[in-house]
């Protein structure tokens, strides 16, 4: 099992004093590897960082017994973390729902930088970036710094205040809703010890001392996680998001990684950098002995089902846009 960022005791103290409205976390031996909370108002279970995770991972122990009428959720488990020790003759039964796709580069597969660039690009559009890549680096003063196991306070304040600030413009621009803002504290506190623990990757690309592309990424072990991103749209014409994503390939080869998930999501850039497709699913575990446990499961199955179906007839895009853009109309009256 990955040494998940997501159970770690820094996430889980954070987590909970932000979210978790008193409630205190649970573990059961029979799913090992994640903490639990009880749901607020229903009876059932919910993993620690609920929907805001990039990935849970966990293993069943079909041989405790402390799961006997309970239904637990585990979110957004990737379906290439399989539970391969699972028997359908246990009482302990999982339903597993599809929920986002997920795109992700395996490194495995390439030497060098160049390599990346010749998977991903054909030979014109390869040629193209390359020459956005000398337009960039010639016509700015590009560095490039990675923070992982160290990092000062006063950069990490200045760095995530103009993170803040570029996804605010970014967001705006699109005229969409971004997740990330209206929990800025949750974030602005969790990061700072995460990079001392060398359980995130924060990559930021500067223009002399001002940062023009950033990206915050999630570390389990060999594969690193890109969770929020995003660039100074000043800069858009330059590409400059395909080029903080290039020198975040050119960091994770020099530093072992074989795999750079770009998490949930399809859209253009990870379409371009990805060359594996996986599912998000949310797993349902309940002791099917149980009349109660099973009538809760199978009612949070069809609920995520329900939901997963409204996504996918993009009901959820319209409603937010509609919601952002009646923010926007009352905000400037």
């Amino acid at each position: 099992m990955l040494n998940n960022p997501f159970a770690s005791k820094t996430y889980e103290t954070i987590w909970l004093k932000h979210f978790s409205n008193g409630a205190e976390a649970t573990t059961f031996g029979s799913v090992k590897g994640v903490k639990f909370v009880k749901h607020s108002k229903l009876p059932y279970y919910e993993n620690i960082g609920r929907n805001l995770t990039n990935g849970m991972t966990y293993q069943l122990d079909l041989k405790a017994d402390d799961l006997k009428g309970r239904v637990v959720v585990v979110y957004d488990v990737p379906d290439y973390f399989s539970t391969e020790n699972y028997d359908n003759s246990s009482n302990i039964k999982v339903n597993k729902i599809k929920q986002y796709k997920g795109l992700s580069s395996n490194l495995d597969e390439f030497e060098s930088l160049e390599d990346v660039l010749q998977s991903c690009f054909g030979s014109k559009s390869k040629s193209r970036f390359k020459g956005r890549v000398r337009q960039i680096e010639s016509s700015f003063n590009i560095s490039q710094k990675v923070y992982f196991g160290s990092i000062s306070k006063e950069e990490y304040k200045n760095d995530m205040q103009t993170l803040k600030e570029l996804l605010f413009k970014r967001f705006d621009q699109r005229n969409e809703h971004n997740t990330v803002l209206p929990i800025w504290s949750f974030y602005e506190e969790l990061i700072y010890d995460l990079i001392l623990e060398k359980k995130v990757v924060f990559n930021v690309i500067y223009d002399e001392s001002k940062p023009i592309a950033m990206s915050i990424n999630y570390v389990y072990d060999h594969i690193v996680v890109v969770a929020i991103r995003t660039f100074d749209i000043e800069y858009y014409k330059y590409n400059i998001g395909n080029y903080e994503v290039y020198k975040l390939f050119d960091w994770s080869l020099q530093n072992g990684i074989s795999e750079l998930d770009f998490s949930k999501g399809e859209v253009d850039y990870k379409r371009r950098w990805s060359n594996r497709e996986y599912t998000y699913e949310h797993h349902i575990i309940y002791d099917s002995k149980s009349l109660k446990a099973v009538l809760i499961g199978k009612s949070l199955s069809n609920l995520l089902k329900f939901k997963q179906y409204l996504r996918d007839k993009n009901v959820n895009t319209m409603y937010v846009k509609l919601k952002h853009l009646k923010k926007k109309i009352l905000f400037q009256k």
